[in-house]
């Protein structure tokens, strides 16, 4: 465990990047309006939003299976009509800071859609969460830990920690993501509510809706705006995504849940009576849909079953520590075994995905433990304090 001291890296109004100890890993911390926040995002994430660009955007253009013009109409201009007003004003500071039209801001932000759509992924991703509370952790605090599983392609790419500081009333915000992906994926806002995504396109089908808003980014307005985790539960409940995907929800006090995602409705997944644990993994595991349990080509049914077993090992002493060791535990031994009393992390490829980052968040304390397990065995552990980068 490596607790981070954060150095300035660069600073643009009220928004400063933060270099910690693991190069590839930077906390940005942006403050005022979401316009604001828009630019401070912009100014400090250039140098790598660029690169992204290159690689996954205009890489898909250049080799004809897409052109710009559709790229911006369809994941661009779509997405950016109907967005909050909060949403709209934040990616046009983007722009405004990159000298970018809005459009390829957006599209940036939502080529993993877009490489749905392109028929390019066999998912969206992998990932494993599990929640603990109550009676499992040492003194009853909400702990989460997340594999984000993807692809190779971004072990190129800084992963970024950004806590926004909205001055317009809307709760603070923490998000794990790449340069220039700000819907939510991975983290938790100042009322101690968590969601995470996981992919839902193995079950529900590599399907984009283009006649909805982008959902990823409905996420980010619902963890604005929602205080517990009973308030998030709602805004899923209420609203139908763009792409299939699942979706972990838990909150400090204590509850957990998953929503599983396909273009015409979402269905609920509740903790056992009585339970202090929950696990995600990237098959609908709700029986009401009819399928079946199945398995999926990154092996969601074999992880889920490690955890399981690993927090009955754990229950009652599991803290930060304990469900950083937890996610330590690889799934495979070196010659591609399945490993005995293994966990969930993939550091290589070795199905059809790895594991690009890693998150354990104390939503009590406010605190994210970030890994990086894919740079190697001197990958660390690297603790930042976000209720601090919250100014609480």
């Amino acid at each position: 465990m490596n607790t981070s001291t954060l150095t300035q890296k660069a600073q643009f109004e009220n928004g400063t990047m933060f270099k910690t100890n693991e190069d590839m890993l930077y906390v940005l911390q942006l403050n005022g309006s979401w316009y604001d926040m828009g630019k401070q995002y912009g100014n400090l994430a250039k140098e790598h939003m660029q690169p992204m660009y290159d690689k996954l955007v205009q890489a898909e253009i250049n080799s004809g299976l897409i052109s710009q013009q559709e790229a911006f109409k369809l994941f661009g201009s779509r997405i950016f009509i109907s967005l909050t007003t909060r949403r709209k004003q934040y990616f046009q500071g983007v722009a405004d800071a990159l000298g970018w039209p809005v459009e390829k801001v957006i599209v940036l932000d939502q080529c993993g859609p877009m490489a749905i759509y392109l028929q390019k992924l066999h998912s969206f991703s992998g990932c494993s969460s599990l929640a603990a509370w109550g009676e499992s952790t040492t003194d009853g605090s909400t702990i989460v830990g997340r594999n984000m599983d993807w692809s190779e392609i971004f072990l190129d790419f800084p992963v970024y920690v950004t806590v926004y500081n909205p001055t317009d009333g809307s709760n603070g915000i923490a998000n794990v993501s790449w340069p220039g992906w700000t819907w939510m994926v991975t983290g938790f806002n100042d009322k101690g509510v968590y969601t995470d995504l996981h992919d839902g396109t193995s079950m529900g089908g590599n399907i984009i809706s283009v006649e909805k808003p982008s959902f990823l980014n409905s996420v980010f307005d619902f963890m604005a705006e929602s205080d517990n985790a009973e308030a998030l539960s709602f805004r899923y409940q209420a609203a139908k995504t763009d792409v299939s995907s699942i979706w972990m929800v838990a909150d400090s006090q204590g509850s957990a849940c998953s929503y599983e995602n396909v273009i015409q409705e979402n269905r609920k997944r509740v903790a056992d009576t009585g339970a202090s644990s929950f696990v995600t993994v990237n098959t609908f595991l709700n029986p009401d849909w009819g399928i079946g349990v199945r398995e999926t080509q990154s092996f969601s049914l074999k992880r889920l079953a490690n955890l399981q077993a690993l927090h009955a090992e754990k229950a009652g002493q599991i803290d930060a520590a304990a469900m950083r060791d937890i996610f330590d535990l690889p799934l495979y031994n070196e010659d591609g075994s399945f490993k005995e009393h293994g966990g969930v992390t993939k550091p290589t490829n070795q199905d059809v995905d790895l594991t690009n980052y890693q998150v354990v968040s104390d939503l009590n304390k406010l605190q994210m433990s970030v890994k990086l397990p894919a740079l190697g065995s001197d990958a660390q552990w690297i603790n930042i304090d976000i209720k601090a980068l919250f100014n609480q």
